[in-house]
């Protein structure tokens, strides 16, 4: 692989590293979240652990800022070059969900897909967004269940988009647009594998 493409991964692998949930709530609760609640270090078990929305939503934030800040400093160190954007993206969601600090554990990456999304194409977020809320009211009123349709309906929807509208979508340029596709489609690839357990359990269940 280029040398570029692995800086570009390692800087998005550890910035997705930083646990901000785990820091969090250690400090305003004094506990490991990774002990309590489903035991991901993301928004959502924040919020279940602490009860605060504020420490939900500022986690939220937080974890949507790595992506954000992953594109952007990959944006300037390789001067646009799209690969190493796209590189970048995939690979803080992966670092969010399979910390190397934590021994494999993480967060299910949406917020940090979120941001990488918001920097590279916004059309993906309302995709996922839409699928999110089909698979919710139409198969089941459960957030895993949203998410994971959520989830697969992107990957899906992603390559039969127009590519005239994923053109005028997307934020960084030159465009390539099956570039853009296989991006979101790959960063697809963490968020689904983090949210099988959760519906396993929850088939269990019934």
């Amino acid at each position: 692989m280029n040398l570029g493409l692995l800086l570009a991964a390692a800087i998005g692998y550890l910035l997705g590293t930083i646990p901000t949930a785990l820091l969090l709530v250690r400090k305003a609760r004094g506990i490991d979240i990774r002990e309590h609640g489903t035991g991901n270090v993301g928004a959502m078990n924040t919020y279940d652990v602490s009860g605060s929305k504020t420490l939900g939503i500022t986690t939220m934030v937080l974890d949507a800022l790595k992506g954000v800040a992953a594109v952007a400093i990959c944006h300037f160190w390789f001067d646009g070059w799209y690969a190493a954007k796209a590189v970048a993206a995939v690979a803080v969601i992966v670092g969010h969900n399979y910390n190397i600090w934590l021994r494999g554990k993480g967060g299910r990456g949406l917020a940090t897909a979120t941001g990488a999304f918001a920097v590279i194409n916004p059309l993906a977020i309302l995709l996922w967004d839409l699928m999110y809320l089909t698979g919710y009211f139409a198969i089941r009123r459960h957030v895993h269940v949203g998410a994971f349709v959520g989830t697969i309906g992107l990957a899906i929807l992603i390559w039969s988009t127009p590519d005239r509208l994923i053109e005028i979508t997307t934020l960084q340029s030159p465009i390539d647009i099956f570039q853009v596709r296989l991006t979101i489609f790959l960063a697809c690839i963490p968020i689904f594998l983090r949210h099988v357990q959760p519906l396993r359990d929850l088939v269990s269940e019934d």
